[in-house]
């Protein structure tokens, strides 16, 4: 099961009657997948923590609950499941090696392309 999380404010794609902008989606047993914008320069986890961070910025979950910049932050920086069991990486082993695929400099994972 997953949950794909939308960012919303004055950017491109964030506009209130839309879908927002992908945030990224978190899975039971992988570890968080940050959307890559390269438009927008949110491209590792350190843009789009600056960027989630401003004070007009509104994050919310693809069921429509408010979640807030700190839970975002710690979602995605999560590396256990519930019951202390490692997250997979999504890329796994082989690392970011189709197009589309990022690994930022501190290992976070990013795509750059529509999620399936």
């Amino acid at each position: 099961m997953s949950t794909n999380y939308y960012a919303f404010g004055p950017f491109p794609g964030g506009e209130e009657s839309g879908e927002g902008l992908h945030v990224g989606q978190n899975a039971s047993v992988h570890r968080f997948l940050l959307r890559a914008h390269p438009d927008l320069g949110l491209t590792s986890f350190a843009a789009w923590k600056e960027f989630l961070f401003r004070p007009d910025v509104t994050i919310r979950a693809e069921s429509g609950y408010a979640v807030s910049a700190q839970e975002m932050g710690m979602t995605i920086v999560e590396r256990t499941d519930a019951r202390g069991w490692p997250r997979k990486a999504r890329f796994g082993i082989r690392g970011a090696t189709r197009p589309g695929e990022i690994v930022d400099a501190e290992g976070y994972e990013l795509y750059d392309g529509e999620f399936f």
